[in-house]
């Protein structure tokens, strides 16, 4: 029956007295009442009760009326009263409240009763088209609370009043209703009523769907983020993350120009920053057109960060989720082909969104210098499109000023002491690995009137923790590292020159004779050798004191080694003295493995514990392995003060199309590798079994001075013995480990068909600048320096020259700081006389 509206003044604390209006309402509700016939008992109270919605009372003496009826009602007609009213049409939209408060109030006292009487039928009923909504939700949602609570089914109800919502909004999908009462009550009724709820993935599409819709307040929002945090949370914490990233990637792509900002809220349900192997996985797919990944990078920088919108986040990470997911992001970027343009694109347009009259535009900044700092370590030339944006925004912000002045720092060579000191290394997998925050006084500090966030980071130092790192901030192993010269009186100045000063080769000892030409061309290491005394370490056992005074003597023959190189008169040298100390193996006449020699002197000078080494080649480096089930990553951080990197057969390096080079063997070294194969499933401590995995590596910090060998030599199980891969590599100048560029000054190389024979020689030149200004590369092979034939290291060897392959690189850092000019000891100055005399 079509509803009559009341008059005016109906419903507003008197009557309306239209005769009319009163007679429509009468004949529509009382078809189903039976008037006392004349002489029947008294009327009872259920009768009373539904005779009061035709009375011309005003409302608020109806409503205490009903309250008091309902009370005083026996339970015998309690029923009969609940189906009467339920049977009964509602017209009216005053008479509808009325009903609803009596209905509520017997819910109140007599819960069985009503839910019994309840049914899938009554719901369109409930919710007639010109109804007060909120009050027949509120009803509906405290029904079916208490048939829940009663062991009875809800699902048929919620069922229903979803479907309603849908005809009375003309939708055939429930996600797309848009903004209303009506939809806010069946999220609150979902969240409050957890047997009403869809099944699970219309649940969460819905619930992620209605949190994208800018025309819906945050606030209600509430109950769709509260069962998206109950729902995400019952999975795993990897699954967990992948699906809700997704689903937030995929409403942003879905409606670029028509999403809240609000779904950055669902980051806060994640116990840690968001994985960016996760991300390169699900980027992936879109890598192949750089336009989607780069609209979807431009929607994610136009959010304004928000603080948490629930009391307690599982967040527990400093600074907002989203500068989080930022980063993440543009670490997967750094995964992912054509990975330069890529980071250099996403940099560019966030720099140029600081230019903007956008209300974020302040935020840039601070958010640019976060990724510099906790990001991906990019190669300086994504970075320094940024250069002529920030000195635009230098002018008011000083996080840019401070980003400027570390990306010229960079190009003009600034290291160590001469570059702003960058914060130790933040963690993964996830990022932004700090302490937790015991309450919420930090978001509160982070955040502007309104929820609204300020600029983060600012310029405070951050709390952290050393137990992870994540690739992005690297920071060199000896930061800070202050050079101490000899004094004047005591030593002589000694200017470096290019090679010119060979080593006898004394009983096949040609691969002692390479290293130690490479320690002298390393100008940091000599110069600092004269400033270095060995320490004993504490509580040292009897083999600790052994290779203390082992040690010792190492350091004192070194030492005069470098003298003599330095200052004698003749064309050559030899090594006898050090062969005479070193073990019996280094002058039996038998041929030695270079990199095995390395090892073994880098490990009697002290090792990275020592400064000595860990001022010039130590560096930081962590092996991670990340279980694919509950997303836990396993870390095992090492120092390193040489790097091995695999050469791959020639067979492999025809297949690939290309002659391998030195970079892309270290970044393959490094790189991601998916361990799917069931023969090669890795224990995880949290899942207690045998799971698949990813696992890659990560230089943390990077060494001033690196020392990368080419692992040619293999064991042949058919053959039981050693074989050597001959593969061309083609050695570049410049190498670059994020965003430094190491240049190379040293090449050790081993010319033989197999590695049971062979003869090892160097090519190189000084690590640093000379007087001289002589920038060639010298051929050191034994006691013979001539100029080098560099042809060598293109990676396409001319055919006699097939069998001789680098096998060892020595680079240095070139935002490395300049090395003091070398000063001797006066005493050594003598020593080198006498043994000149002796030549």
């Amino acid at each position: 029956m079509a509803a009559v509206a009341p008059c005016a003044y109906y419903g507003h604390g008197q009557g309306c007295g239209c005769q009319m209006h009163h007679m429509q309402a009468f004949n529509a509700f009382g078809q189903g009442m039976q008037m006392p016939m004349p002489g029947s008992p008294p009327q009872d109270l259920s009768y009373r009760l539904r005779r009061l919605l035709l009375e011309l009372k005003p409302l608020e003496e109806k409503q205490w009326e009903a309250q008091q009826l309902v009370q005083q009602m026996p339970m015998e007609q309690v029923g009969p009263c609940v189906k009467a009213i339920l049977d009964q049409p509602v017209p009216l939209r005053w008479m509808q409240v009325l009903t609803i408060q009596m209905l509520g109030e017997l819910l109140r006292l007599h819960p069985a009763v009503v839910t019994s009487k309840f049914t899938q039928a009554n719901v369109s009923w409930l919710f007639p088209e010109n109804g007060d909504v909120d009050a027949a939700a509120a009803f509906l949602r405290n029904l079916l609370w208490a048939k829940e609570a009663s062991g009875q089914s809800t699902a048929s109800e919620a069922s229903k009043l979803a479907r309603l919502l849908m005809k009375r909004t003309q939708q055939k999908d429930l996600c797309k209703v848009p903004s209303c009462s009506a939809r806010a009550w069946l999220a609150q009724i979902w969240k409050d009523v957890p047997s009403t709820r869809p099944n699970r993935d219309v649940l969460i599409s819905c619930n992620v769907r209605w949190v994208a819709d800018p025309y819906e307040s945050l606030e209600g929002k509430a109950p769709c983020l509260e069962i998206l945090r109950e729902v995400l949370q019952k999975g795993g914490s990897s699954e967990m993350e992948i699906f809700l990233i997704s689903l937030i990637f995929q409403e942003v792509c879905r409606e670029p120009m028509q999403h809240s900002p609000d779904l950055q809220q669902l980051l806060w349900f994640l116990p840690g920053p968001p994985s960016p192997s996760t991300l390169r996985a699900l980027l992936k797919g879109l890598s192949e057109d750089g336009g989607y990944l780069m609209s979807l990078w431009a929607c994610l920088c136009h959010w304004s960060p928000q603080g948490p919108s629930m009391a307690a986040p599982a967040w527990n990470h400093p600074g907002p989720p989203l500068y989080a997911l930022l980063r993440a992001m543009l670490v997967a970027f750094a995964q992912l082909p054509d990975s330069k343009r890529l980071c250099r694109s996403a940099l560019v347009s966030l720099a140029a969104l600081g230019t903007s009259n956008s209300k974020i535009a302040s935020q840039v900044p601070a958010l640019l210098l976060m990724l510099y700092r906790e990001g991906p370590v990019l190669p300086s030339e994504v970075w320094m499109p940024l250069v002529p944006l920030l000195g635009y925004l230098s002018e008011y912000s000083p996080q840019a000023a401070e980003l400027s002045g570390r990306l010229q720092a960079l190009a003009s060579g600034g290291f160590y002491a001469s570059a702003p000191q960058m914060p130790p290394p933040m963690a993964q997998m996830g990022a932004f690995n700090t302490a937790p925050v015991p309450n919420h006084q930090y978001y509160q500090s982070q955040m502007g009137y309104g929820g609204q966030a300020q600029a983060w980071p600012q310029n405070q130092a951050m709390p952290m923790q050393g137990s992870m790192q994540m690739q992005g901030s690297m920071q060199p192993l000896a930061t800070g590292t202050q050079f101490m010269t000899l004094p004047p009186d005591r030593s002589k100045a000694v200017t470096n020159k290019p090679p010119s000063v060979g080593l006898q080769n004394t009983n096949n000892t040609c691969y002692m004779n390479s290293f130690v030409q490479a320690l002298f061309m390393t100008d940091a290491f000599i110069w600092r050798i004269y400033n270095f005394s060995l320490k004993l370490k504490e509580n040292a056992s009897k083999m600790d004191k052994e290779d203390y005074e082992f040690g010792k003597k190492v350091v004192e023959l070194l030492q005069r080694q470098f003298a003599k190189m330095a200052l004698t008169k003749h064309k050559h040298t030899d090594i006898w003295d050090i062969l005479q100390a070193f073990p019996a193996d280094y002058r039996s006449g038998e041929q030695q493995d270079v990199t095995e020699t390395i090892r073994f002197v880098f490990d009697k000078l002290g090792g990275s514990d020592q400064l000595l080494l860990k001022e010039v080649f130590a560096g930081q480096l962590q092996e991670k392995i990340q279980c694919k089930v509950c997303g836990n990553v396993k870390v095992r951080e090492e120092t390193f003060t040489d790097l091995v990197v695999p050469v791959p057969t020639e067979k492999e390096a025809k297949a690939s199309g290309s002659v391998p080079t030195a970079q892309k063997l270290l970044d393959e070294r490094l790189k991601y590798e998916d361990m799917d194969d069931d023969d090669n499933l890795v224990f995880c401590e949290v899942c207690q079994k045998n799971t698949r995995a990813t696992k890659w590596s990560e230089i943390t910090s990077p060494p001033a001075h690196l020392c990368l060998c080419l692992n040619r030599f293999t064991f042949n199980m058919e053959k039981m013995d050693f074989t050597k891969e001959k593969t061309p590599v083609k050695i570049d100048e410049s190498l670059f480990i994020g965003g430094y560029e190491y240049e190379l000054y040293h090449t050790i190389i081993h010319t033989g068909k197999d590695a049971s024979s062979g003869h090892y020689y160097a090519m190189g030149k000084r690590s640093e600048p000379t007087n001289s200004g002589d920038t060639g590369f010298y051929t050191m092979d034994d006691s013979q320096i001539k100029p080098a034939e560099v042809s060598l290291l293109a990676g396409n060897p001319p055919e006699k020259l097939l069998d001789d392959n680098a096998y060892v690189l020595f680079l240095r850092c070139k935002q490395a700081p300049p090395t003091p000019e070398l000063r001797v000891p006066l005493p050594l100055l003598d020593y080198v006389k006498e043994e000149d005399k002796k030549q």
